[in-house]
C-alpha cells in the first residue's frame, strides 16, 4: 500500500508528508465504532485511527532504525507498564480531547475558521483520497471527511495555542533574566581530550589506579597556572577545549563549585584551578558579568516558559470540567505493530523501512530514552 503527498495547507499548520504504509495489523478497525465520548459528543474510531496511524509514521521514521524496527511498539521505554505502541495511542486521545475542548471554547477568544481555510482543508482532502490506493485509505481508515477533520482539529488547536498564550505578560526584567557567561576548560589528560570526554572519575574507576588521579590533578594545576598567563592559548598548548558558558540566578546545570567561582570574579578575571566533588577539574574565566546576547535569549526562554505554563493550566481546567471517556475495547483494536513505514521527500518511489514482527522482537526488553519529535509531534 503506498501513501503518496498529502497536500500541505499552509494555514493550517499541520505538517504533511508523502509517505509508504504497508502490511496489516491483526485486529479489525471499525470507523464507525463509537471510541470516545467527550460532553456527550461521541468520537468515531475511524478519526482516532487515522491520527493515530499518521503520528505512527512519524516516529518510526525517527526511531526504528535504531531501536529494532516493529520491536519498538512492543517495548516498555519509561518502565511504567506501557508499551511504545500504549504511549502514542495515549497522545493521540489526548490531542483528541485537548483539541475539541479547544473548539468548544473558541468563542472565548474570538477564534473562527474561515470559509476560504475550510475550502482549502476540503481541497487537500480530495487530493489527499485521489492520489492514494484503496489499501492505503482502507488501512488508514482514511476519507475526505475524517481527512479534513484532523486539519481543521489542528488549525483550531494553533489559532487556540496563540489566542491562549496571547494572555501571558511577556515583560521581563533584566534582574530576573541575567546572565553572566565565562569561558573554561574542563581539563582532561591530552589523550582524553576529545569532545565528549568520559568524566574524570569514570575514567580513573576504569583505570583503577591513584596514579591515574594523581597524574591528572598535576597535569590540570600545570593547565590552570598557564592559563593564568594566556587563558586562549591553553587550548592549543595542552590540547584542550575552550567553551564558554551563560548563567543566572536559577543556574542547577553546571557545577556548583564553578558556578560558586564565577560569581566571585570580575570581568576578565581568571580563577585558580577548582576541583569539583566529583573529582573534575576546571580554569574559567569571566567574559561577561552581563551578556545582553544571552540576557535577551533568557528573556525569550522565560516568556515561552510562561506561556505553555499558561496553556497547559487553561487546557488542564477544560479537562477538570470534561466529561470524557475512552472505550478500550474499541480503542484496543487500533496497532502500528505489522505495518511498514516510510516517510519521502518527493513524489518518487520510496524505499521501504522493513518492520517485521517477529516473537524474537517482540519479546526484545532493550530500553532507550524515548523524546518525541517537536517539529512533527501532533500531541498538545
Amino acid at each position: 500500500m503506498k501513501i503518496k503527498k498529502m497536500i500541505t495547507i499552509v494555514l493550517s499548520g499541520v505538517l504533511c508528508t508523502s509517505f509508504v504504509i504497508s502490511g496489516c495489523g491483526k485486529k479489525e478497525v471499525n470507523p464507525d465504532d463509537v471510541v470516545a465520548t467527550l460532553n456527550g459528543k461521541e468520537i468515531k474510531l475511524g478519526l482516532a485511527n487515522f491520527i493515530a496511524q499518521y503520528q505512527a509514521v512519524t516516529y518510526d521514521a525517527y526511531y526504528s532504525a535504531y531501536m529494532g524496527g516493529a520491536a519498538m511498539w512492543s517495548q516498555d521505554y519509561s518502565g511504567d507498564g506501557n508499551t511504545m505502541e500504549d504511549m502514542v495511542k495515549e497522545q493521540v486521545m489526548d490531542t483528541i480531547e485537548t483539541n475539541y475542548l479547544l473548539e468548544e471554547h473558541m468563542a472565548d477568544y474570538k477564534v473562527e475558521i474561515t470559509e476560504d481555510e475550510l475550502a482549502a482543508m476540503k481541497e487537500a482532502a480530495a487530493d489527499f483520497m485521489k492520489n492514494n490506493e484503496p489499501a492505503a485509505i482502507d488501512r488508514m481508515t482514511a476519507s475526505e471527511e475524517i481527512v479534513a477533520e484532523m486539519l481543521r482539529l489542528d488549525t483550531i488547536q494553533k489559532k487556540m495555542h496563540s489566542a491562549i498564550v496571547a494572555e501571558v505578560d511577556t515583560e521581563v526584567s533584566d534582574e530576573e533574566a541575567a546572565q553572566k557567561t565565562f569561558s573554561y576548560y574542563n581539563i582532561t589528560l591530552p589523550e582524553e581530550s576529545a569532545e565528549n570526554v568520559e568524566s574524570t572519575e569514570a575514567v580513573a574507576k576504569e583505570q583503577g589506579t591513584e596514579e591515574q588521579e594523581a597524574e591528572l590533578k598535576d597535569y590540570a594545576t600545570q593547565v590552570a597556572g598557564a592559563a593564568k598567563e594566556d587563558f586562549d592559548a591553553v587550548k592549543d598548548t595542552y590540547a584542550q577545549s575552550e567553551r564558554t558558558y551563560s548563567y543566572g540566578k536559577d543556574e542547577e546545570s553546571f557545577a556548583k563549585e564553578v558556578i560558586a567561582e564565577a560569581d566571585q570574579l570580575k570581568e576578565g578575571e581568571i580563577s585558580d584551578l577548582i576541583e569539583t566533588e566529583d573529582g573534575q577539574y576546571y580554569v574559567i574565566r569571566l567574559d561577561s558579568e552581563f551578556d545582553e546576547t544571552a540576557t535577551e535569549s533568557k528573556k525569550q526562554e522565560i516568556v515561552s516558559k510562561r506561556q505553555e505554563n499558561h496553556y497547559k493550566e487553561v487546557c488542564d481546567g477544560y479537562k477538570e470540567e470534561a466529561d470524557w471517556s475512552v472505550k478500550e475495547s474499541v480503542w484496543k483494536n487500533v496497532t502500528f505493530i505489522g505495518n511498514q513505514y516510510t516517510i519521502a521527500t518527493n513524489e518518487t518511489e520510496a524505499v521501504d523501512k522493513t518492520t517485521e514482527n517477529t516473537e524474537s522482537t517482540l519479546n526484545s526488553k532493550e530500553a532507550t530514552e524515548m523524546v518525541a519529535p517537536e517539529e512533527t509531534e501532533m500531541v498538545n
